[in-house]
């Protein structure tokens, strides 16, 4: 049922969802799909964990200096799935702001460097899926949220993390996760 909510409240996240470079997102369809194929996740698709032979890496969040106030509780997991239909990333985390609008991405830098730059499957490419893996997500009342994002290219050796913060202040990354 969770799953469920956060699939609803994905459609409604969209209208106000900017992405790290400030360009704005396509309006997704509820399961995570909006204007030209972009993914921001969809809650029901299979976890990175569960993707069958897949290569899985990933770790647990670390609080970031940039991270606003409030959020020193924050702890979750992300993974990434490498196989042979793309990358699928998943995201669980505790400790946010109730009822409040998150993006994650996937980035080339390691978590001791913020993150730096987002992952792009081509670097000349733009800041949006599908170039690029987005995890968006309302937290659920109890500060809990969740999303498994899906790519068709397989992400390569420099997707090396996941960095999450409030779709509003985008500047303000809270936590970020490993995927090596």
């Amino acid at each position: 049922m969770v799953r469920s909510i956060r699939g609803a409240a994905l459609a409604v996240l969209a209208a106000a969802l900017t992405a790290c470079s400030g360009q704005a997102g396509g309006d997704p369809a509820p399961g995570g799909t909006g204007m030209g194929g972009m993914n921001m996740g969809d809650p029901d698709a299979v976890p990175a964990e569960q993707v069958p032979g897949a290569e899985v890496a990933g770790g647990r969040f670390e609080l970031l200096g940039t991270a606003p106030q409030g959020y020193q509780g924050v702890a979750g997991t992300a993974a990434l799935a490498r196989h042979g239909s793309g990358s699928t990333v998943t995201i669980e985390l505790r400790g946010l702001k109730p009822g409040t609008r998150f993006i994650s991405h996937v980035h080339e830098g390691r978590c001791e460097e913020g993150g730096v730059a987002h992952y792009k499957f081509d670097p000349a490419g733009g800041d949006m899926p599908p170039n690029e893996i987005h995890l968006a997500f309302v937290s659920t009342p109890e500060g809990t949220g969740y999303m498994t994002a899906e790519n068709d290219k397989t992400a390569g050796p420099d997707a090396r993390s996941v960095v999450v913060h409030p779709s509003e202040f985008t500047d303000n990354r809270i936590a970020c996760a490993p995927l090596s």
